[in-house]
């Protein structure tokens, strides 16, 4: 059993006391138990976003931050598991917020000594109005084979919006043209990957690839994860491993286009734009002694909208260093590099055990584009209580930089300090 809680008194719903109050901040109640290879999980939880996980799938099929109501949904988690299968099941109830519901479920299954893994994932979400057609529905299969160093993954999904009428008008037309490449266009999606392939030796290294291909039709609808629609592609992405050196040299170029195309008028002319987009990603990455990790990337990415050809060319380096004492870490980034819309953003994170209770932790973040500059500052203080309560006192906003740093483009866009401070405890038992 677990619960956090956090003292609010500028809350907007509770303005007419005085004192401080007390807010849930998450919490759940949890059964488990394992025999002889069969086990079974329940997990009862409330305002918890890491509860619908479920593992990764190519099409990158699930976003737990498009599904768990920006963390205040709650409901209930299931696992059971056996020697070569397993199954998952959440289901969630939003009620304290936009009223929407998920079902989440996924099967695995192992085969021939693990070298077959299929795997089978539903997700369902309806919608606040409660209609009977108002909800978001998709079914995906999975299939992994491995034969000696190589492996073939394939996954095909499909989605159905009912009350999308202009969606399902478009999807009629496709299923009853008789053509077969309109098949691509449907509601579905797929994508096939093979990895393994490498060559090289110790003196002089070794070269692996992994070449993928990919499609989501046109009547493709996906609100709980990604929903790229209307699109088809190709990539590969390699690596290089220099001989005798913690050295590592990435390489991954993609292409992408529409499957149907945009009419746009030209100078009084019809004219059919595909959209393309092509994306070079080169990367050297480091390990020195000590504890030094040093990386730089540079990414280029070209691509054409409604006729007009656009660049996004980033540029990032970045230097680490970790023992058992302390942590640093230091990035930069050039954004949109060369354009009117260049950012320069700076970014700072360490954290220090001053003793085996007491704890440090900072971050600063600059950005600077022609509007002008923004900062943002944020500390931390931790004191282990008791083997199982823990407290800390911050300043500032702890959400700028939080997953990325000077990747953090919602910062880099905008973001500002914003002075606060907060005394939050967490016990657990």
């Amino acid at each position: 059993m677990f619960f956090k809680f956090y003292s609010d008194k500028d809350n907007d719903e509770y303005k007419s006391g005085k004192s401080a109050l007390a807010v849930l901040t998450e919490g759940h109640t949890s059964f488990r138990n394992e025999k002889s290879g069969l086990g079974f999980e329940s997990v009862l939880f409330t305002r918890e976003g890491g509860r619908y996980w479920l593992d990764g799938t190519m099409l990158d099929i699930l976003n737990t931050g498009l599904v768990n109501n920006d963390g205040n949904g709650q409901g209930i988690r299931w696992d059971f598991w056996a020697p070569t299968s397993s199954l998952t099941y959440v289901l969630s109830d939003f009620s304290s917020g936009n009223g929407d519901d998920v079902q989440l479920g996924r099967f695995r299954q192992a085969l021939f000594d693990n070298d077959l893994r299929l795997g089978l994932t539903y997700q369902r979400k309806n919608y606040a109005s409660g209609g009977a057609r108002d909800y978001n529905l998709l079914f995906a299969g999975d299939v992994r084979y491995q034969l000696d160093n190589y492996y073939m993954s394939w996954e095909l999904a499909g989605t159905d919006v009912p009350s999308e009428d202009d969606v399902n008008d478009k999807l009629d037309d496709y299923r009853h043209s008789g053509e077969l490449k309109d098949i691509f266009k449907q509601n579905l999606a797929s994508k096939l990957e093979i990895s393994g392939f490498k060559a090289g030796s110790y003196e002089l290294g070794y070269l692996a690839m992994t070449p993928s291909g990919y499609f989501y039709g046109d009547s493709y609808r996906n609100y709980m994860g990604n929903n790229d629609k209307n699109k088809y592609g190709w990539a590969i992405n390699s690596y290089y491993l220099v001989p005798q050196r913690a050295i590592t040299i990435t390489c991954n170029y993609s292409e992408s286009e529409k499957i149907v195309p945009d009419t746009l008028s030209i100078d009084g002319e019809e004219v059919f734009s595909y959209n393309p987009v092509k994306n070079l990603y080169t990367e050297a990455y480091v390990e020195f002694i000590n504890g030094f990790k040093w990386k730089i990337y540079f990414n280029k990415k070209n691509e054409e909208w409604q006729g007009n050809d656009y660049k996004h060319y980033d540029l990032f380096t970045e230097l680490q260093v970790e023992n058992r004492l302390a942590k640093l870490l230091t990035q930069f980034k050039i954004k949109d590099m060369g354009e009117t819309e260049e950012k320069q953003i700076w970014g700072i994170e360490c954290s220090v055990n001053l003793t085996e209770r007491w704890k440090l932790f900072s971050r600063g973040m600059v950005a600077n584009d022609r509007g002008g500059s923004r900062f943002s500052v944020f500390g931390e203080v931790s004191y282990k209580i008791g083997g199982n309560t823990e407290a800390y006192i911050q300043y500032g906003p702890s959400w700028w930089g939080q997953y990325g740093l000077v990747n953090d483009d919602g910062f880099a866009s905008g973001g500002e300090m914003k002075e606060e401070i907060k005394l939050i405890v967490k016990s657990w038992f």
